[in-house]
Parts: C-alpha cells; sequence; structure tokens
C-alpha cells in the first residue's frame, strides 16, 4: 500500500512532529514495510487456535499462605532508633490542631 501525502500529514499531525525530505521519505517507506507485513499476518489461517494474551504456558509459582512466627518485639524494638511504649517512635507528621 502506499501511502498518499496526505496520510503522512495526517501522522504528523497525530504525532506533533514535522518531517521534511530524506525522513519524510525514509519514513513513508518504513510504514509501508509494516503494513505490508501487517497484510501478510491478516492472510495466516489461525483456524484452530486459541487466542492467548502471551505465547507461552504461563503458571504462577504461588506459596503456600501460611503465618510463620515473626521476631521478638524487644529484638525488632532494639534496633529502632527511638521507642515509646514498646512501639517505634516517629516525628509527628500531623499536627494537633490539624485534628
Amino acid at each position: 500500500m502506499a501511502l498518499t501525502e496526505k496520510d503522512l500529514e495526517h501522522l504528523e499531525k497525530l504525532a506533533r512532529v514535522k518531517l521534511s525530505g530524506e525522513s519524510r521519505e525514509r519514513l513513508r517507506a518504513q510504514l509501508e514495510r509494516i503494513i505490508e507485513f501487517v497484510r501478510q499476518l491478516e492472510g495466516v489461517d489461525t483456524t484452530g487456535v486459541e487466542a492467548r494474551s502471551y505465547t507461552y504456558e504461563f503458571k504462577p509459582e504461588l506459596r503456600e499462605d501460611a503465618t510463620k512466627p515473626c521476631l521478638p518485639r524487644a529484638e525488632v524494638l532494639a534496633a529502632a532508633p527511638a521507642k515509646r511504649e514498646g512501639y517505634f517512635a516517629v516525628p509527628s507528621v500531623i499536627e494537633a490542631d490539624e485534628l
């Protein structure tokens, strides 16, 4: 399929670019090759081929959702830069008058 000058102008407008000279002709040739390739793909018989969104058999590896013992609170808080009443102490991010 030969792209017309009007087609190229429309594509330039959509892409918000302005091409001229050699780059315009190079783009025209590349687009014509792409369109020809798509036409070839349209001719492939896919009867009996299941539609997929991926090209290989995908099976996610899931782990068992099981509880595990956690670290003791004292051990975790030992690494905290600041703690208060058994919890991490952090700087206030909301002022009292904003509550």
